[in-house]
């Protein structure tokens, strides 16, 4: 363990340096601030933007993401499916368990800048799927990469996920906050409690790809 988070500790120090910043600003002001501070910055631009970045927590995307993985190494397909979606079920048991009202129930019926034709929901807002979903594979495609210079890009890009479930109306930033951090935690231990199995011991078949096996197929 202590040396997956000193291979990785850029990704974790500019987490950390955000979440910690975040979490000052969460205790001087109130759980809607940053939902209407961003709302005032509504504009065409910025709608269509965090309109299509925010699929990048989504589940669908994270499932093509996960297929396509393995046909770059077995490895990162099954280490990237196992972690994402076990971590997404423990969010939702939290989702549900808590059951906090989304900003369109609080901001009901307020003269608002919403984004057009956005489906939004109402209920599980604490914590968010998505930034979870985002921190977790982002995380992990830190993990991947040997240039641990990407982190600093795969952060912004899990933070960019986040902003937008505030922008759009879907979540408050203390469920993005937390979101991000049950990303990272989750993350890291099921990423660690799987490396560590029999499973990974053999690295000689998890270090093919689906590619491989087809051009194998095609020779003989």
């Amino acid at each position: 363990m202590k040396n997956l988070l000193q291979q990785n500790k850029i990704f974790y120090q500019v987490w950390l340096f955000w979440f910690v910043l975040t979490g000052i600003y969460l205790a001087i002001n109130t759980r809607a601030a940053a939902s209407l501070a961003l709302n005032d910055i509504h504009n065409p631009v910025l709608d269509v933007f965090f309109r299509y970045i925010t699929w990048g927590g989504d589940g669908i995307l994270i499932s093509i993401i996960c297929f396509l993985l393995f046909f770059v190494k077995f490895r990162f397909g099954i280490l990237m499916s196992l972690v994402s979606f076990t971590a997404a079920f423990f969010v939702s048991l939290l989702k549900k368990f808590y059951d906090e009202p989304r900003p369109s129930r609080v901001f009901e019926g307020q003269d608002l800048n919403w984004v057009d034709g956005l489906d939004l929901y109402a209920n599980h807002s604490f914590p968010s799927g998505h930034a979870a979903a985002a921190f977790t594979m982002m995380l992990l495609f830190t993990f991947f990469m040997k240039d641990k210079k990407n982190a600093i890009l795969f952060f912004l890009i899990a933070f960019l996920v986040a902003l937008s479930r505030v922008y759009l109306f879907q979540h408050f930033l203390i469920d993005v906050w937390i979101g991000s951090l049950c990303g990272i935690v989750f993350g890291t231990l099921l990423y660690y409690g799987i490396i560590i199995t029999p499973l990974f011991k053999n690295k000689q078949w998890h270090e093919q790809s689906l590619r491989t096996v087809f051009q194998k197929k095609k020779v003989a």
